[in-house]
């Protein structure tokens, strides 16, 4: 037996009938109660964030250094290292 193929008419109208649902169904009203959670617009609330950032920022630049320092002792040949040459 072979199944029923919907026409072009049949897409269409099923396709108005879709949007006509939804837009039933956005206007009806929630009988949910609505929840609101107070936002603190305090500069206070992002502290953590900017200690990471801090953080961050210091094990950067102490990195830079290291890795500065490394390379002025290796090109002075105070620090010598196998198979490196500088």
């Amino acid at each position: 037996m072979s199944k029923h193929k919907k026409t072009r008419k049949e897409k269409i109208i099923a396709d108005y009938r879709h949007q006509v649902y939804i837009l039933k169904n956005d206007n009806m009203p929630l009988n949910k109660p609505v929840i609101k959670i107070p936002i603190n617009e305090n500069s206070n609330s992002n502290i953590h964030v900017l200690k990471d950032l801090l953080k961050t920022g210091i094990l950067t630049c102490s990195i830079v250094v290291v890795q500065i320092v490394l390379f002025l002792l290796l090109k002075k040949h105070v620090l010598l290292i196998p198979n490196l040459n500088y």
